[in-house]
């Protein structure tokens, strides 16, 4: 089935035949006018996510009122980024061949493609509006922290240390054919994250940074010689939706699953506790949620990782996560005053994660 690349392609034939190949709109109704809008402005950094509410030519049998599509971003900076580590690729080839296994609540995926010559792509998923989205600026409670551990554990688990025998050839964070298509996006924003936010560093760290750029392959390396599994990838509150209790809603469901990969466990939860949450809470409760996760791994039968090994996969990740921050306060002009927020909070929360830590002390050379 061929697929509209922008939002401007989309037809009401094309969402007829799309939501009848899935089931979800029965045969005798169509799709007979729609409207979309762009959502989370100031969010999305590499892609471009739209609403798409629907009218049929019936209410009976008719499909869902309305849908979520996320399609490659229109501006070729973040475009190319995505492109380098097959983002969009890993996100459409997850709902189509792996999501079905997962446990981890996730949205329903109606429709997910790409062109591989041209690079567009479309994930057409449930719209999740009955749900509050987490805010990465005000960072996660302790509660959300925990639902957000509850959420990944399945999915850690699911793959742990086995993973190759469901994989031929995925993203790997100490492969070559992940590290050589990533470093370059940060190696050619690093500078550029220090001049926009030259008040987040210190001159020690300024100092320091060209021994981290240089010894980031090897960091990246030896997040490899730990336990390895399928991860989420990019665990921001932003990609976090929050049920809060209300009918039929669930405690918490994960989007956003272009960055799924594999590597340590711990690089999801550095990427949520060094980032999503704010500093004060994440030095009260760090701990605690570092045990909560070994408490929950364990349950889920993985009954040999310590807490000893959770601290020291946790530090070297945090020490890898710092460099996605400063990707996102370098590389990208913020389309509004959150986004700028949103870079500024990640780069100030991520160093101050590495610097508690004494982490750049383990900085390679």
């Amino acid at each position: 089935m061929t697929f509209p690349s922008q939002p401007e392609e989309l037809t009401s034939a094309w969402l007829t035949q799309m939501l009848r190949n899935k089931g979800a709109l029965g045969a005798e109704n169509s799709v007979t006018d729609f409207s979309h809008e762009i959502i989370g402005a100031g969010v999305g950094v590499v892609g471009m996510v739209v609403r798409i509410t629907l009218r049929y030519a019936s209410p009976d049998s008719a499909g869902p009122v309305s849908v979520v599509a996320k399609f490659a971003h229109p501006e070729a900076a973040n475009r190319a980024i995505a492109n380098n580590t097959n983002m969009y690729e890993r996100e459409v080839d997850f709902f189509n061949k792996t999501a079905h296994n997962v446990a981890t609540p996730m949205p329903m995926c109606y429709f997910a493609s790409m062109d591989y010559d041209t690079g567009g792509n479309i994930v057409v998923i449930e719209d999740l509006a009955a749900y509050d989205l987490g805010d990465q600026v005000t960072g996660a409670t302790p509660e959300r922290v925990r639902m957000v551990i509850d959420a990944l554990v399945p999915l850690h688990a699911r793959y742990w240390n086995t993973w190759q025998l469901s994989f031929d050839n995925p993203m790997q964070i100490n492969n070559d054919n992940y590290i050589e298509p990533f470093v370059p996006g940060f190696f050619g924003t690093w500078e550029m994250a220090i001049e926009k936010f030259a008040d987040s560093f210190t001159p020690e760290l300024i100092a320091l940074m060209p021994k981290y750029v240089a010894g980031l392959r090897t960091i990246m390396r030896e997040m490899g010689n730990r336990p390895m599994t399928l991860i989420h990838g990019d665990v921001r509150m932003d990609n976090a939706m929050f049920g809060n209790g209300k009918p039929g809603l669930l405690p918490v469901v994960m989007i956003d699953w272009q960055n799924v990969m594999v590597s340590t466990p711990m690089q999801d939860m550095a990427w949520m506790l060094g980032t999503s949450v704010t500093t004060k809470v994440r030095r009260q409760y760090e701990e605690e949620f570092l045990q909560y996760y070994v408490d929950e791994v364990n349950a889920a039968g993985i009954t040999d990782y310590s807490l000893e090994q959770a601290r020291d996969d946790y530090g070297i990740s945090l020490l890898f996560i710092f460099n996605y921050t400063m990707i996102m306060a370098g590389a990208f002009d913020p389309a509004n005053e959150r986004g700028r927020m949103m870079a500024q909070e990640g780069l100030r929360r991520a160093i101050a994660s590495c610097t508690d830590r004494n982490l750049f002390s383990r900085i390679p050379g």
